[in-house]
């Protein structure tokens, strides 16, 4: 058991705003803005190469954490009763007295373990940890989505199983980039489409994520807002 990381991400996360979209937004808007600067020639530095692998993997590290914190948010958030009795589904780590010996010297909740110990480098993943707390499984109740801005019908907009391929394919890039670090000229226009609807789906995450958080609110909780 990693005691430094986990105490790290617990500080990450008491640095970053309280909204997780919000953290999420900012850092990949800004990743595919840098993208299009670099496939449209307008970034000349001499470290664009490394600017484009920063792209991918920035955005990627943006999705995982933004998943990382909801569930975090729903420990924090949600009735006990709501997910104890996944919690054996999601962490099936066993420890050792010296483990726990350190995790209760530094104070550590078992459930900082467990968010700790999660990776959303899939949408397998992805989808097999937060369908424990959803009927109907994540990407399906995603794909269902109409989401529009309110009295403004233009602005209407959906998911498709498309948009689904493209948050596979840029963490999958991601996968492919880290572990052959110098393949070059990947970045293209069709990568950051890739990167668009990568985020449309996290946007369609959150929404589904937020609802089902509110329906599970800790009733002990009073004047706690939602995500």
């Amino acid at each position: 058991m990693d005691i430094e990381k986990i105490l790290k991400g617990r500080s990450n996360r008491e640095s970053r705003e309280a909204r997780p979209f919000k953290n999420f937004f900012e850092s990949a808007h800004q990743c595919f803005q840098a993208g299009w600067a670099v496939v449209e020639g307008r970034e000349r530095s001499d470290h664009v190469a490394l600017i484009a692998r920063s792209v991918v993997i920035t955005s990627v590290t943006a999705i995982e954490v933004y998943f990382r914190e909801i569930l975090d948010f729903l420990f924090k958030y949600c009735d006990p009763e709501f997910f104890e009795p996944h919690l054996k589904k999601l962490h099936q780590n066993k420890y050792d007295i010296t483990d726990l010996i350190e995790v209760y010297r530094h104070n550590v909740h078992p459930l900082e373990v467990v968010v700790n110990d999660m990776s959303f480098q899939s949408v397998e993943k992805i989808e097999k940890t937060f369908s424990l707390f959803l009927k109907g499984g994540l990407w399906r109740q995603v794909l269902s989505l109409q989401v529009r801005i309110k009295d403004q019908s233009e602005t209407e907009a959906s998911f498709d199983a498309g948009n689904l391929e493209q948050l596979r394919r840029i963490l999958m890039l991601r996968h492919e980039l880290v572990h052959n670090p110098g393949q070059g000229d990947f970045l293209n226009e069709d990568v950051l489409n890739d990167l668009q609807g990568a985020i449309s789906m996290v946007f369609g995450a959150d929404i589904v994520l937020s609802r089902m958080l509110e329906q599970n609110k800790d009733p002990r909780l009073s004047g706690a807002s939602g995500t």
